[in-house]
């Protein structure tokens, strides 16, 4: 019998047969006719998916691509259609405008896929094309504007002192306190807040249902990027496209019922607050958010900007108490420079040049985000860091790579906030500070970078004021040990406090 007749009478033998000479066909044709053929990467990476996405599903995607780019430079091909980039020029060329991509290049859909249920959800600022997405920037702009700050800043400051006030307690009763749950507690009460008028109540009970709610948005977002890399593979592809759009809806319906009550609520009240919601809706203005529009937002606020500013939080909290000289240095700073809590405000804060060292530090060796947000290179292709890549291409600057890179800052490993001051030693002259952009640039960068930058220093300035904080053994690892999912894993922060004596 021959092998052609063999595979006849076998139906199911000749499918797989045609499986496996499709996928060999296609691998040789990625290392060597595909477009991006010239870019180096690891050969099985250049020619199949399949490592990215294993690293990816591990939750150490980019850990991968950081060895990646160690191995092969500044241009990693990292999949067959995908490019990864670890210089300045890569955030320019790929997020700013630029001839090819005059409002950014366009973000891909693929990544953003799972996180939200399209069918029941109006555009947002994370979702909306070029004309909507300017439409809602110069609406969200008065949001997060200097006077919207400065409106928002007694909520702020009635709930960092809030957490003054439960880390008190706990120190009261000899209790050893997570950090991380505080920061991810204080960082939704105060967002809550200023969207909807009205706190989750999470820092006065962190048994309530909120809480459980707040733990789970970190597993939500890891399942929304493992669906979204797996359905790059067209088999898992289709079978998402019959059962994924169903689940992700109905929990997704859950959340936006829930989120829609909320600013219901808010928008019934008739006092004046400042918040969020204020600046969205504010008849006065030329232009508004519609209704749908508004319960978009909040949902984007909640799910998206409740989870960066915690992690820089715990990233700085870890850092400073494993640095016993850094952390000194910026208590004797801060203890320095306020005679009493109240002295501790919005002007004041920004006032810190060693704190704001150590929040730069932070965001370079613990990124909020260390994943790269994917874009779509046009049609007709673009210049990227002098090089030409042609339309289609996925592309990104990838953080945790660039961060680390020894061609990008002297002594990468290590933490050194004097690095970002303005008179540096000479060792430091060459790092390229610009390659950190915990915001992203151009036109589409986040908005909430002021709010950010405010809520950090405010809280670091209230904590390091009141306490001691000594850091428990057996965390050595903290940042090691934890996985990636589109953000980090967080592991507990365990500390034990201890209140200052002052003469």
């Amino acid at each position: 019998m021959t092998a052609l007749e063999w595979l006849s009478d076998s139906p199911f033998l000749s499918f797989v047969s045609l499986v496996v000479l499709y996928n060999i066909g296609t691998s040789i044709y990625n290392l060597f006719f595909h477009p991006l053929s010239k870019y180096t990467g690891p050969t099985i990476a250049s020619a199949s998916r399949i490592p990215l996405t294993y690293a990816l599903l591990c939750g150490q995607g980019p850990k991968w691509i950081r060895v990646q780019h160690e191995k092969y430079g500044n241009v990693v091909r990292v999949a067959p259609d995908e490019l990864s980039y670890m210089t300045t020029d890569g955030w320019r060329d790929i997020y700013g405008a630029t001839p090819a991509a005059k409002y950014g290049m366009k973000r891909s859909d693929d990544f953003f896929a799972y996180f939200f249920d399209k069918q029941s959800t109006e555009a947002s600022i994370v979702s909306a094309n070029e004309e909507g997405h300017r439409r809602l920037r110069k609406i969200f702009s008065r949001a997060f504007s200097k006077p919207a700050l400065t409106a928002q800043e007694p909520l702020i400051t009635e709930k960092v002192d809030l957490l003054i006030q439960n880390l008190k307690q706990a120190q009261s009763a000899g209790k050893v306190v997570n950090m991380v749950d505080m920061h991810c507690f204080t960082v939704f009460d105060i967002i809550a807040d200023l969207m909807f008028g009205e706190s989750l109540h999470l820092l006065e009970d962190e048994n309530s249902p909120n809480a459980s709610w707040v733990r789970s948005v970190p597993g939500y977002i890891a399942a929304s990027i493992c669906l979204g890399a797996l359905a790059k593979f067209p088999i898992v592809r289709f079978t998402l496209s019959i059962f994924a759009p169903r689940i992700v809806a109905q929990h997704y319906k859950k959340f936006l019922k829930s989120t829609s009550d909320k600013v219901d609520a808010r928008l019934s009240l008739k006092e004046e607050r400042g918040d969020i919601i204020h600046f969205l809706t504010d008849p006065n203005e030329k232009m508004s958010l519609s209704r749908p529009e508004v319960d978009s937002a909040a949902v984007v606020l909640m799910l998206a900007g409740s989870d960066t500013t915690p992690s820089i939080l715990c990233g700085l909290n870890y850092l400073l108490l494993a640095h016993g000289a850094i952390l000194a240095k910026l208590v004797q700073e801060i203890r320095s420079s306020f005679k009493s809590d109240e002295d501790i405000n919005l002007e004041s804060v920004f006032k810190l040049e060693y704190l704001g060292a150590c929040i730069d530090e932070a965001f370079r060796v613990y990124p909020a985000a260390p994943i790269g947000f994917p874009r779509d290179v046009p049609i007709g292709g673009a210049s990227i860091c002098g090089g030409f890549v042609p339309g289609g291409t996925i592309v990104y600057v990838t953080p945790l790579a660039a961060y680390f890179s020894p061609s990008n800052f002297h002594n990468p490993e290590a933490y050194i906030p004097e690095r970002w001051l303005a008179h540096a030693e000479p060792q430091y002259a060459n790092d390229q500070k610009l390659v950190v952009q915990p915001f992203s640039i151009g036109p589409r960068d986040c908005l909430g970078k002021p709010m950010a930058y405010f809520m950090i220093r405010m809280i670091f300035c209230k904590i390091l004021w009141h306490f001691d904080v000594e850091l428990q053994p057996g965390q050595e690892n903290w940042i090691k040990d934890q996985k990636i999912y589109g953000t980090w894993q967080k592991l507990p922060i365990l500390v034990k406090l201890h209140p200052v004596k002052r003469e």
